[in-house]
């Protein structure tokens, strides 16, 4: 990198831009004063000492033979804003255009370049550049002594320096990216689905500029549906909105703009009332299973098509994106797909909610005939969501729904079973149920059908009342109900063979696991049986255990009835023949070592 001394006075025709992904200016009062303070410190001190405010790290745009400021655009605006001040004219602008450009926020820019000229502004006023002005003029008037105004005012042109850091010319899109996602890291405040707004965006015709940054707008706030949430039309408006979009993508965008919140496609504005918000509504807090940048993903892949095999890990999402670069005709289309799979994502996948900030459950936007389908499909899309990586489950779901859509046979979709049937295929093959080969997933999908079953297999009304509310939940460690070494006294003792076994393993969190590890079946009974009775609070941490404790011993024979009948529900849960074979085999019968 070459590194180059400046001043506002020898600055010679260096323009910059800031991009887009970087924020605006947003100093406080109290930085301005500290800025000026200092420099007047300075000054007071020695007149002929420099008062250095930094590097401007940048990377030089051929196209339009600026600089694009990577880092620093806070300070530079400070300078432009110093120069508005006291009025440096050959500072601030070069043959009429200012020094400090705004890529696509044109109102900002117009901002400035009006104080640039000292012309009056009534249209749109930049708050933080304004309150900026105003905190150096009353600095200057209130805190400069009139002898030393004309010096001090000279010292801050002639004397406040800074270094310009140039990025290689010959850097590929590969190296910068690599450069903003190390800056990312490093804590510098850049976010990387904002850097890749402005690459995509750039790429596009001028005439797709607009409705795609609106779509991108829009479709970034995930955790607010992108349709207004109203439970009686909600289905109608999705649907309706939906087939828009695969018809014409810019219907669905008629009324948006890029404040979220007076967009169509965003709740409405809610209207002024004097009435007190109810509790639900006021603590109520929903999202979406994914961030954006995840979401970014999904997308990708699913614009891309199969013959091109994308990583997940977002902290490379603009390594990631450079297959989409190279290929510049799907640009536009990910943008549109962008806004199609955002709905269909808000309608047939959960999002979390919680009333208290602490209990997560969730809702479903997609509606069925009956309530029992649709709380079926919420148990197995969170039974996926906490067992399996989002993209091995998500696309192909997402993928589905487009396809049923676009063929308008939703009314004919049998969503759940597509589900179950998706899944079922994805685990055909070797199962392996011992301790130490055993997935978390199985814990999760014999809790599914438990659940589902639930009338059939939990006959005691206070456990069929804890199987009705029980909610699927992440970071779960496996556990062994007889423990390998039990730390409290035991009648109960296992050989090897059988306390590695799936009857003897149960799934529990890991605060449960910490304080339960290796305790023996009777002290891990009584802590069930408190909470089921009610005399104590929290949550039941799996149904296999539930059934687990409704035996009143742990002893051989009740591992191996209870690892061949949690088999068995597996077993049922699949229609595959050799699956239902493999899992046959895994039985315990008197000659099954």
């Amino acid at each position: 990198m070459g590194v180059n001394r400046f001043t506002p006075a020898n600055i010679g025709g260096n323009k910059f831009t800031i991009p887009l992904y970087q924020r605006l200016f947003e100093w406080e009062e109290k930085q301005v004063v500290q800025l000026m303070q200092d420099l007047y410190n300075s000054f007071l001190d020695n007149k002929e000492n420099p008062y250095y405010i930094g590097v401007l790290t940048v990377f030089k745009d051929k196209t339009q033979n600026k600089f694009s400021l990577v880092d620093g655009q806070q300070r530079f605006t400070v300078l432009m804003l110093l120069g508005v001040v006291l009025e440096w004219e050959d500072f601030l602008q070069l043959s009429n255009e200012l020094r400090l450009t705004f890529f696509a926020r044109k109102k900002d820019e117009a901002y400035l370049k009006a104080k640039a000229e000292n012309v009056e502004t009534k249209d749109y006023i930049n708050v933080k550049m304004d309150m900026a002005i105003v905190t150096i003029q009353s600095f200057l008037k209130k805190e400069v002594e009139e002898k030393n105004l004309e010096g001090y005012t000279k010292y801050i042109k002639e004397q406040t320096t800074f270094f310009i850091s140039e990025l290689p010319q010959d850097y590929s899109s590969i190296e910068l990216n690599r450069y903003f996602e190390a800056m990312n890291e490093a804590g510098k405040g850049l976010e990387n689905h904002e850097i890749l707004k402005v690459q995509l965006l750039k790429k596009l015709k001028e005439e797709d500029f607009d409705r795609c940054t609106k779509i991108w707008n829009a479709v970034s706030q995930m955790d607010k549906c992108l349709v207004r949430q109203k439970e009686d039309e909600i289905k109608d408006r999705y649907i309706k909105r939906i087939f828009e979009t695969f018809e014409e993508p810019h219907k669905a965008l008629e009324d948006a703009t890029t404040d979220p919140q007076k967009s169509e496609l965003k709740i409405r504005a809610i209207k002024a009332t004097k009435e007190k918000p109810k509790d639900n509504a006021r603590n109520r807090e929903e999202g979406a299973l994914l961030d954006f940048q995840e979401f970014l993903l999904i997308v990708l892949d699913i614009t891309l098509g199969e013959d091109v095999s994308i990583g997940f890990d977002k902290n490379k999402l603009l390594s990631t994106f450079e297959q989409l670069e190279k290929q510049q005709e799907k640009i536009k289309p990910f943008f549109d797909n962008l806004l199609i799979y955002r709905l269909l994502f808000d309608y047939c996948i959960i999002r979390t909610t919680s009333l208290d900030g602490r209990t997560t459950t969730y809702t479903l936007n997609y509606s069925d005939n009956t309530d029992q389908p649709k709380q079926a499909l919420i148990h197995y899309q969170s039974m996926l969501y906490v067992s399996t990586a989002y993209n091995i489950w998500l696309i192909p779901l997402m993928k589905k729904f487009h396809e049923v859509f676009i063929n308008d046979k939703l009314k004919d979709f049998e969503f759940l079973n597509f589900q179950k049937t998706w899944d079922n295929e994805r685990h055909k093959g070797d199962i392996r149920l011992n301790y130490g080969s055993i997935n978390r997933y199985w814990f999760w999908r014999l809790d599914y059908y438990l659940w589902e079953r639930r009338e059939e297999f939990f006959k005691d009304e206070a456990k069929k009342k804890i199987a009705n509310q029980y909610i699927f939940r992440p970071n779960r460690s496996i556990e062994h109900v007889a423990p390998q070494t039990p730390k409290s006294e035991s009648t109960i003792k296992l050989n090897d063979d059988i306390l590695h076994k799936f009857g003897n393993l149960s799934m529990i969190s890991a605060g449960q696991n910490s304080s339960l590890k290796n305790e023996s079946y009777e002290v891990k009974k009584a802590h069930i049986t408190s909470f089921v009775n009610g005399s104590v609070g929290g949550s039941i941490e799996s149904l296999k255990l539930l059934k687990i404790f409704e035996s009143k011993t742990w002893n051989e024979a009740e591992v191996k009835k209870h690892h061949n009948d949690m088999i068995d529900i597996l077993i049922a849960s699949f229609e595959d023949k050799d699956t239902k074979e493999n899992l046959e085999k895994i039985k315990h019968t008197d000659n099954h070592a």
